[in-house]
């Protein structure tokens, strides 16, 4: 009846080298993320997908402790959620078609775009989880002018 599926906690597959930042969240602490689907997400109100996944958020932000650093980096989550959904639809209505179905080297090199910008957001927004306090953690997105804030913008 059970299997490894039932307690698997990380797809570090997924994680690493998956291209969307959605998809990234959803592939990390893999049973928290459903008990956060099941039980907060899809209670939250569906026409409003910003207040959706920050409501979300918050609430992963509680269930991993009063840290100011993690509060900031949980909250920021929603930010990217909507330029990643954003930027995504821009695209699509730009080629005609949905970026994971673009081909040649623009497809190529947008989804490698969005492959890369994911993966420095997840550093940058890993900072809170480091330095846990919000002074140390503004501190340093202070130092380099808060740019992942910035870009998704």
């Amino acid at each position: 009846q059970w299997d490894f599926s039932t307690i698997q906690t990380v797809d570090p597959w997924g994680t690493e080298v998956g291209r969307r930042f959605r998809g990234g969240l959803r592939r990390w602490n893999m049973t928290v993320q459903w008990w956060l689907a099941a039980y907060v997400h899809s209670r939250g109100p569906r026409r409003y997908p910003l207040l959706r996944n920050a409501w979300t958020m918050l609430a992963s932000a509680y269930w991993h402790g009063l840290h100011g650093g993690q509060h900031l980096a949980f909250l920021s989550v929603p930010l990217w959620l909507a330029a990643e959904a954003a930027a995504e639809a821009a695209l699509g209505a730009r080629f005609g078609v949905p970026l994971e179905r673009l081909g040649g080297w623009r497809g190529s090199l947008l989804r490698g775009g969005q492959w890369f910008l994911k993966m420095r957001a997840f550093e940058y927004l890993s900072v809170g989880f480091v330095l846990r306090g919000a002074g140390p953690t503004l501190r340093f997105w202070a130092s380099v002018h808060f740019c992942l804030h910035l870009l998704p913008l």
